[in-house]
Order: structure tokens, then C-alpha cells, then sequence
């Protein structure tokens, strides 16, 4: 005769006394690695302020002072906003100097080279992150090793192989040394690194050619980074100085940096006519940057994730 055996469950053990006081101190832990957190974040947030403020006031001054009559800038000096603003500063730079001249000279110098920048430098990275060929670290350590070199250092060298070339006093020489950017090159090679393999192999096995690959798939890719890679390149020319008053000796293809240079006289000067130059000079970077600050930021972002 059988008997019914029942099967208790076993009670649970309770649980130790140094578990139920870690987890009963855990929100405090949270609590203040939280404060940490947000007090980090308030400093941070306060140094970037004082920086942005740092380098915005010599703009702003220089803004306001060219507000000011030409006699007036050095009596009130201490007066930071004019008592009766005035643009006349800017109709006379503008009337009285090749302004426009020098603008345009700007404007087809940076676009100039933006254009082919962008082309040479992304085949570049692209064969440099994704190519297979013999000497790929070599070319790209050479490539990096270009970045370290001051332009100084080789400027009497191009000075003379533009001269033995008929190149002096032309733009091409300055968009020549300007359009070999290993900067770009490392960059886009920055980009094309954190594309993944696979969407190349995908792309060979439904029969693309590298052509294809490159400009159906990576280039539209590789926007947020050509973005990037323009803004900084419009920018580096537009601000060129050096280079260009080296090459050039006619003052009317001078670009604006240039020409604005001529406006300091050796005994005196028209303060107020320059600091309406230079913020004119710098309106068209500023509004570079805010009309590509989405995709700029996005591809700051999107090209420094490999090494």
C-alpha cells in the first residue's frame, strides 16, 4: 500500500545582512555619482561659455568700433557702444577700394579649390581606408608626415618651382598648393574606415564595379564628411595671407585678406575703414559655418572614430 509523499519547497534562505545594507546605500552611491555628474557637466558647460564669450568680444569691438566716425574711435576709446552709429566706414571702403575685385578673387579662389579638394582627397582616403596595394602605410605615413612640416619651410622651394613653371602671378599657383590637403585626405580616410566591409562585399556580389561602389554608395555616404571637409577648406582659403602675397605682384587679383593688407598705410591708417573690411571679410565664413553647422558637426563626429 502506496503512500502519498508530498513535496515541500524549500524557504528561501534569507538574505545576508552586508547584501540588504549594499543595496539599501546603492541610491545614495547613485545620488551622488548623479550630483557628480551634473556638476561636471555645469563646469564644463561655464568654461565652454567663458571661451566662446573670450574669443567673441574682439569681434564685437571691432563690430562697434567700425560704427564710429574715424575721428572718433581713438577719443572714445573707452566708449565700447557708439553714441551715433554710423556705416560710413563701410560705403567708404567700399567705394574707395577694389572691394568687390578683391571679394571675387576670394570667392573663385575658395570654391576652386573646395571643388577639387573634395574630389582628389576623397579617392584618396577611400584608397588609402579600403584599396589593397602595396605600400598603403608607406603612402599613408608619408601622407601624415606632410602635416608636421611647416608651410614656411618650403615656401621658398614652390616659390621658385611655380617661377620655373610660369606659374608666378597666377591663381592656379595658389589652388595647386592649396588642393594638396593631406588634412583632407586623413579625414575622408577617417570617414571611409568606419564603413563596413560588408556593404562593400554586398555590393561586388550584386555586380557593381568599384566605380559604381564608390560613387553610388560611399559617396552619398560621405556626405556629413564632405561637408566637414568643405567648411574647413573654404575657410583656410578664404583666410589665406601668406602664400598669395608671396605669389601674386598685380594688386587686382590680390584676394580680400590680401587687398586688406594694403589698407595699412606704413604712417598712418583708417582704423575705421579696416575693422569694416575685416568684419565684411567675415561674414561670409560665419555664414558658411551656420549654413552647414548640422552636417559639419555630423561629420566632425562621423570621421574621428578609427585610428
Amino acid at each position: 500500500m502506496g503512500t502519498d509523499k508530498t513535496e515541500t519547497e524549500p524557504e528561501p534562505e534569507p538574505e545576508p545582512d552586508h547584501k540588504l545594507e549594499f543595496d539599501a546605500g546603492r541610491p545614495n552611491i547613485e545620488q551622488e555619482r548623479s550630483w557628480y555628474d551634473s556638476l561636471a557637466k555645469g563646469v564644463a558647460h561655464v568654461i565652454l561659455i567663458a571661451a566662446s564669450a573670450i574669443m567673441t568680444i574682439p569681434f564685437i569691438w571691432a563690430f562697434l568700433t567700425s560704427l564710429k566716425p574715424e575721428n572718433k574711435i581713438f577719443t572714445t576709446i573707452k566708449q565700447i557702444i557708439p553714441a551715433n552709429p554710423t556705416f560710413a566706414n563701410y560705403v567708404n571702403v567700399w567705394l574707395q577700394n577694389p572691394l568687390d575685385r578683391w571679394v571675387l578673387n576670394s570667392l573663385v579662389l575658395a570654391v576652386g579649390v573646395v571643388f577639387f579638394t573634395l574630389v582628389l582627397d576623397t579617392l584618396a582616403g577611400y584608397a588609402l581606408a579600403k584599396g589593397d596595394f602595396r605600400g598603403k602605410s608607406i603612402v599613408y605615413t608619408l601622407v601624415i608626415g606632410t602635416l608636421v612640416i611647416p608651410p614656411q619651410v618650403v615656401l621658398v622651394p614652390l616659390y621658385l618651382e611655380m617661377n620655373a613653371v610660369n606659374w608666378s602671378n597666377t591663381y592656379w599657383a595658389i589652388m595647386v598648393l592649396y588642393i594638396a590637403n593631406p588634412f583632407g585626405t586623413f579625414m575622408m580616410r577617417q570617414f571611409f574606415l568606419g564603413i563596413p566591409d560588408s556593404l562593400i562585399e554586398a555590393a561586388r556580389m550584386d555586380g557593381c564595379s568599384i566605380f559604381q561602389i564608390y560613387t553610388r554608395i560611399m559617396l552619398p555616404l560621405a556626405k556629413p564628411a564632405l561637408a566637414s571637409l568643405g567648411v574647413f577648406t573654404f575657410i583656410f582659403v578664404w583666410g589665406a595671407f601668406l602664400w598669395p602675397l608671396v605669389i601674386l605682384n598685380d594688386s587686382a587679383m590680390y584676394p580680400l585678406q590680401v587687398g586688406i593688407g594694403l589698407l595699412t598705410g606704413r604712417y598712418s591708417s583708417q582704423w575705421g575703414q579696416l575693422l569694416a573690411a575685416v568684419i565684411l571679410a567675415a561674414l561670409p565664413v560665419i555664414s558658411a559655418y551656420l549654413l552647414a553647422q548640422r552636417t559639419f558637426m555630423e561629420g566632425i563626429a562621423l570621421t574621428g572614430g578609427k585610428g
